[in-house]
């Protein structure tokens, strides 16, 4: 009878911790940014997310970034229509670069994402984005300048580490290709390129 108590008791036990552990799971993915969102692969959160956070212009690119990895370039375009129509000068650029890159006007998109980086410097994603119309252009050496550039502003934004990473491969710039795909896997481990990075990494040890 004892060992029966003691045997209920244990299982009480483990199934109050099993569920704090997914109550604790489930606030962090509440409390995920909609950039965490995006660099995990859960695309279909991370928009949803950002249609919560319409006063965020960062939520906003970042949803339209969602929306181009599903190959939903109508919602995308919805998007950066909401970043032009902001009061803010680089958001206002950032959304019309990234409306014309899905239009096919390369040199439109990087007048615009220049433009971006005019009025703010210090925005990231005007950087980031000129990076994103570069390398559409084959613009490499633009490319990881302008990512690199990004990640400067804002060390924590995995896709600026990633894409710098790519174009620097492009450049056989090896070890900043290292360096940026290295950060790019810390800051997210679950990201969908995981794997692929892991194993470029690991040819490079080799």
């Amino acid at each position: 009878m004892r060992a029966k108590r003691h045997t209920q008791r244990s299982l009480i036990i483990a199934a109050t911790l099993a569920l704090g552990a997914l109550r604790v799971g489930a606030a962090a993915g509440q409390d995920a940014s909609v950039q965490k969102l995006l660099e995990r692969g859960a695309l279909q959160e991370a928009v949803q997310r950002a249609e919560g956070e319409r006063d965020n212009a960062e939520s906003t690119y970042l949803a339209a970034q969602a929306f181009t990895k599903m190959a939903n370039q109508d919602r995308a375009n919805e998007e950066y229509g909401r970043l032009r129509e902001t009061g803010d000068d680089a958001w206002q650029a950032i959304g019309a670069s990234g409306a014309a890159l899905l239009s096919g006007n390369m040199a439109g998109a990087m007048a615009d994402a220049e433009r971006a980086v005019a009025a703010n410097g210090d925005n990231a994603y005007a950087h980031y984005q000129v990076g994103v119309v570069a390398s559409r252009q084959n613009n490499f050496a633009r490319a990881a300048a302008a990512f690199a550039r990004s990640v400067g502003l804002k060390p924590d934004l995995a896709y600026g580490h990633y894409y710098a990473g790519m174009a620097n491969q492009r450049l056989t710039q090896t070890a900043k290709m290292s360096q940026h795909l290295e950060l790019f896997l810390q800051l997210a481990p679950d990201a969908p390129e995981r794997a692929a990075v892991a194993a470029i990494l690991r040819t490079l040890r080799r």
